[in-house]
């Protein structure tokens, strides 16, 4: 054991590695308390972020490919061009404006026509009664959000009426039953939305439905090379839409949690940083006596300032590890139980907290953290340089 060392370690007061003792423990719990908070912020933030996107994603795909008016392409051709394209998932569907009519509530919605083996990708996640099998091509079936079910007084089972324009100017009215409800906490969705079959939608509106293509690209695939990459002909047949050019408002909101994110970040690590140089000089000032002796027995700047760092890496450590094991617990928990609920849960599109953390997110945090730390401590180390052993020693 080098002689830095053994006075770094005896300062500490014995302590253990995982049990500092004294006035360490007020740096230690600063330093985790630091850590802590920066993940929470991070986990929250990218999780928010990441549950927004894919609940957005799953109902509307990353692109949207409206075919251009029937007499310059047809059905047949559209489907034959997005059969060629290299992605995961192709839903077609078919959207019309109606009015819901029941014996409570008269509300306008949004029908979407899709077909049957398709409902269970984009429903089946946020299903809260009913069930998909009851949901048929050949009979006027529906499902509806639940805030709409409730606003209409309308439980599983139970008939309805839905009024679609037409152009004789008398409105089409065809009974339909409720066959399943869900619920996605995003008013977009659950304040208008409704589902029927395809083939009934087109059924009752025969000439002035378009079918639209939401694309779903694999998780590997980026947006933009994939797009740069398609067929010019594309192009030609589509009007291609992402879903930032139809949610301006909703992505600009997601992308200000990075800046949240970075403001949480600055102040706590700030906090956290200031207390660990409180408690390193707060220790020069507790041992004033033992460095005017080293001082005067011949130890070096250098030799102090090593003490100096070794009392901050421990206090830097220890303060990581636990900081890092209470974030980690806590999104673990969360994640599995989601106890922790938003008391407003419009304003975030989700009932809960999501966390979303990677271990990759997680050691390059711990690095960055302990180098700005390292650095903070050496430049708060100068202040040995001003230290007078005569002053140290004065009783």
């Amino acid at each position: 054991m080098t002689f830095q060392r053994f006075v770094a370690h005896r300062w500490l007061q014995g302590s253990g590695w995982f049990f500092p003792k004294g006035s360490a423990k007020f740096a230690v719990l600063a330093i985790a308390l630091g850590v802590f908070i920066s993940f929470m912020a991070i986990a929250a933030g990218q999780g928010l972020q990441q549950a927004i996107h894919q609940k957005v994603r799953h109902f509307e795909g990353d692109f949207l490919l409206t075919p251009y008016p029937t007499e310059i392409i047809s059905d047949t051709l559209a489907s034959h061009q997005i059969e060629a394209l290299p992605f995961s998932e192709v839903i077609e569907y078919s959207s019309s404006i109606a009015v819901l009519r029941s014996s409570k509530k008269v509300k306008g919605v949004q029908v979407k026509g899709v077909k049957s083996e398709d409902l269970d990708f984009l429903v089946g996640d946020y299903l809260v009664q009913g069930d998909i099998n009851r949901f048929s091509d050949s009979e006027f079936t529906a499902i509806l959000s639940k805030t709409i079910a409730n606003e209409s007084g309308l439980k599983i089972g139970d008939d309805f009426f839905l009024l679609f324009n037409s152009s004789t100017g008398v409105p089409k009215q065809r009974r339909f039953r409720l066959a399943a409800t869900f619920q996605t906490d995003f008013p977009a969705y659950d304040q208008q939305l409704a589902f029927t079959s395809l083939s009934t939608l087109r059924g009752v509106i025969k000439d002035d439905l378009i079918s639209e293509y939401s694309i779903y690209m694999q998780d590997d695939q980026d947006p933009l090379t994939l797009f740069e990459s398609m067929d010019p002909l594309i192009f030609d047949f589509f009007e291609i839409s992402f879903l930032a050019d139809r949610y301006p408002d909703l992505y600009q909101w997601i992308e200000l949690f990075d800046l949240n994110i970075l403001i949480i970040l600055v102040v706590v690590l700030g906090v956290a940083f200031f207390a660990l140089i409180t408690t390193l000089i707060s220790q020069i000032i507790e041992r004033r006596t033992s460095l005017g002796l080293l001082i005067s027995m011949g130890a070096s700047q250098s030799q102090l300032r090593v003490i100096f760092s070794q009392l901050g890496a421990y206090y830097l450590m220890v303060g990581s590890f636990y900081g890092t094991l209470a974030a980690w617990a806590l999104i673990l928990l969360q994640n599995h139980f989601e106890f922790l609920k938003f008391q407003n849960p419009e304003e975030y599109y989700i009932t809960h907290v999501p966390f979303e953390l990677g271990l990759f997110d997680t050691l390059t945090f711990l690095i960055l953290f302990i180098l700005i730390g390292y650095i903070v401590i050496q430049i708060s180390s100068r202040v040995l340089r001003r230290l007078d052993p005569i002053q140290l020693l004065r009783i």
